[in-house]
């Protein structure tokens, strides 16, 4: 980690075993975490908390997977903020966590007779977003060996049972869901039940402390 503070900027949920999965990660990794919305505390409350305590720079790092709205808009508004409110901070923003390295996390614990992977995921109207989805379902079906398909909960593109639909059509029969999703939440579930009802033989699970996603987070605070 790099010297001073990192606060985990997670969008947080009304499920509380969100809030608890994100408390986890950050305790794992030895940072501070702050939500967006339903959770507290707000990571400019945490921001300022620790300029108060003496600390001239901090790294604001998205808990989140794709580059899209939070990440763009909301990470350097956070920013903003805090440093309006105490002057002498500088906060760094770090990059969101979606990465490649990530699909190997996915596929542990991936049943050996799996023909077909349903990579779930939260769904975004920012193309980009989609299109690291993707990437990562390619890179899920080369690791794995088996075709791989996204399926979003919300948002443009195939759900979760239409992806297990496609994959059956192209000759898949014993097909697995895969959760990229940081914590357990209400998309999470939307997403893994629309898979199930679409006859899935597997459901892992998501990504919690998955030793990738850590390293990631230290990668990340890192770069900045």
């Amino acid at each position: 980690m790099p010297e001073g503070a990192v606060v985990l900027v997670a969008h947080g949920s009304p499920d509380p075993r969100s809030p608890e999965a994100v408390r986890e990660i950050a305790a794992a990794v030895g940072a501070r975490v702050g939500f967006l919305e339903f959770n507290e505390p707000e990571p400019v409350e945490v921001l300022t908390d620790l300029a108060d305590a003496g600390v001239e720079r901090a790294v604001a790092l998205p808990l989140l997977l794709t580059d899209a709205y939070h990440s763009q808009t909301d990470l350097p508004e956070v920013a903003r903020r805090a440093v309006e409110a105490r002057p002498g901070l500088k906060v760094d923003v770090a990059r969101p966590l979606g990465d490649a390295s990530l699909a190997e996390a996915l596929i542990r614990g991936l049943p050996e007779d799996v023909d077909g992977v349903v990579v779930c995921a939260a769904g975004t109207r920012v193309d980009s977003g989609r299109a690291h989805v993707h990437h990562i379902a390619e890179e899920v079906a080369r690791r794995a060996g088996v075709k791989a398909l996204a399926g979003f909960a919300s948002g443009p593109g195939l759900n979760a049972a239409q992806a297990v639909g496609q994959l059956q059509s192209a000759g898949a029969r014993r097909i697995a869901a895969v959760c990229y999703f940081v914590a357990p939440g209400l998309l999470c579930d939307a997403a893994v039940e629309s898979a199930r009802s679409a006859g899935v033989v597997h459901v892992g699970e998501p990504l919690g402390t998955a030793p990738e996603l850590l390293e990631l987070i230290a990668a990340r605070a890192a770069e900045v």
